[in-house]
């Protein structure tokens, strides 16, 4: 597995990886801890964010509880796309959701059996698009892989 460098999810708190420069590049407003989605595992955490422009939110989560090959079993490998993000090997995952519109998710391969996902998404905002979320999430996951990388 090819990877800038192997980043033990279990002692990242995601909101570190939103510096002042991602929050200046990106518009940011807030980055706050969030509630961890317990399906991501014991020890998960979360952070989410606001913009300026109030059309997408997104939230960084840290996945515990297994990595690629639990994620093609879960989602479900023909819904993935593979990419790269500052050198990790990462997959995005288009959806529309029920209550909030559309979403996108940006799973990166930072450790073994462990996942950050990325994630976009628009609620009830009548412009926002999942090509607009998955453009919010793919500009957040390259700005963040970096700082990643640095852990």
């Amino acid at each position: 597995m090819n990877r800038p460098k192997a980043v033990d999810l279990k002692t990242l708190d995601p909101c570190t990886l939103v510096t002042p420069e991602v929050k200046t590049a990106l518009g940011v407003r807030l980055a706050t801890p969030g509630t961890p989605d317990p399906e991501y595992g014991a020890g998960s955490k979360a952070c989410g964010n606001n913009y300026e422009d109030r059309t997408y939110s997104s939230a960084i989560h840290t996945l515990l509880n297994g990595g690629v090959d639990r994620l093609k079993r879960t989602v479900g490998e023909a819904e993935l796309t593979p990419l790269q993000v500052a050198g990790y090997p990462a997959y995005l995952d288009q959806r529309e959701t029920k209550n909030i519109g559309p979403a996108c998710d940006i799973y990166i391969d930072a450790h073994d059996g462990q996942l950050l996902l990325v994630s976009a998404f628009a609620f009830a905002e009548p412009k926002a698009t999942a090509d607009g979320a998955c453009a919010q999430a793919t500009k957040l996951a390259n700005a963040v892989g970096p700082v990643l990388a640095t852990k």
